[in-house]
């Protein structure tokens, strides 16, 4: 590993014995994607409580984002409104702060993530800052967290 870089040259090493390892299971290509977007982009600065769920979640949001995926973001979003509305909202997200996203990030979480958590996202480029609501969704949240696109 070279010295000051040792978490993505880890994260290399790791996805790369993954791949050879020939993994297939749809729980490991998810890792595998998280893992090559974590090592590809810059880190979000993270302050506040979060919860491994709701860090996931956010991280993901700021990719998609990045990416210009208005698709993917809609797909992290709670069901709120029909799929048509979550997909307008998500490209005027995308539209509003994928420029932010491509950049260094902040989030700020809010306390106890019990029903709900606030985070507060600032784009260091761009001077942005978008609030975001995140919550469990489905059935006693069997869908996991999502974002709600307001």
């Amino acid at each position: 590993m070279s010295v000051g870089r040792p978490v993505p040259a880890a994260l290399a090493a790791v996805l790369a014995a993954a791949l050879l390892a020939g993994c297939s299971s749809a729980a490991d290509d998810a890792d595998l994607r998280f893992a090559a977007d974590y090592a590809a982009r810059p880190h979000l600065q993270v302050t506040g409580y979060p919860v491994p769920e709701t860090l996931g979640l956010v991280q993901r949001v700021v990719w998609r984002l990045a990416d210009g995926s208005d698709e993917q973001v809609a797909k992290l979003a709670a069901a709120e409104g029909s799929a048509g509305e979550r997909r307008a909202k998500a490209a005027a997200w995308v539209r509003a702060y994928g420029q932010g996203a491509a950049g260094p990030v902040t989030a700020d979480f809010g306390d106890d993530p019990t029903g709900r958590q606030s985070v507060r996202l600032a784009f260091q480029d761009t001077g942005q800052v978008k609030d975001l609501t995140l919550r469990p969704d489905g059935p006693g949240g069997e869908d996991g967290w999502r974002v709600l696109l307001d």
